[in-house]
């Protein structure tokens, strides 16, 4: 019974002492730690990775957004977007088929979960950043070349929900407390555009892409 009592008093003193380092270690993240919002512009290059592949050019789209960021002032942060991306790809023209030239454009919106790591030069903070995306494509359309477009409707084998990975690199400029972030970053879609086994077609594996160039403006709500 002794014994019991004893392991107890030595197990609430563990807890006790692991709960006190704990907070310790959140006061103190939360000490030096910086909270910023901001608005984003990307200019995009979208294609996709097909499997059998064929003749394609990448679709330029610009791409607005809104973002809000946790930085730790020594090295990391993690950011937290949301944009209403303009995408898709420019099929070019087949002379076998006898097909011509035909884009297709894609309507999604993304949340981007980024984790940066950077350094502090003065002012300059230059980073790299990785992380994941989900997303949900709200529409589609094609146009053929010299016609009008001409909406796509989704049927039972398209793929709405996206996911994939980003990543890349940039350069924050602090000025007071605003900073400019200008990033170049490169996205890779898991989720297919459409179901790559429907009945009575081909097989086709299609992955959006996009190669994109973006500039930030962000403000500290922290002192």
């Amino acid at each position: 019974m002794q014994t019991n009592v004893h392991d107890r008093k030595r197990l609430i003193l563990l807890f006790g002492r692991i709960s006190h380092f704990c907070i310790i270690m959140l006061v103190s993240t939360l000490a030096f730690s910086q909270h910023y919002v901001g608005i984003k512009g990307t200019q995009g290059y979208s294609s996709i990775s097909a499997l059998p592949d064929f003749e394609k050019k990448s679709l330029p789209a610009f791409s607005p957004g809104i973002l809000y960021r946790y930085e730790h002032k020594q090295y990391a942060a993690l950011q937290i977007e949301a944009n209403y991306i303009s995408k898709g790809y420019i099929k070019s023209v087949d002379t076998i088929s006898m097909t011509p030239e035909i884009t297709n454009r894609i309507t999604s919106f993304e949340l981007p979960l980024m984790a940066q790591g950077f350094m502090r030069l003065g002012p300059f903070r230059p980073y790299a950043t990785g992380g994941v995306v989900v997303g949900y494509m709200l529409k589609r359309s094609t146009q053929v070349a010299g016609e009008k477009s001409q909406e796509y409707v989704f049927d039972e084998y398209d793929r709405q929900f996206e996911y994939g990975i980003a990543g890349g690199g940039g350069l924050g400029i602090a000025v007071y407390r605003f900073e400019i972030q200008a990033e170049c970053r490169y996205h890779y879609n898991f989720s297919f555009l459409r179901n790559p086994i429907v009945p009575g077609q081909r097989n086709s594996y299609q992955n959006s892409t996009q190669l994109a160039f973006s500039v930030s403006l962000l403000y500290r709500l922290s002192k």
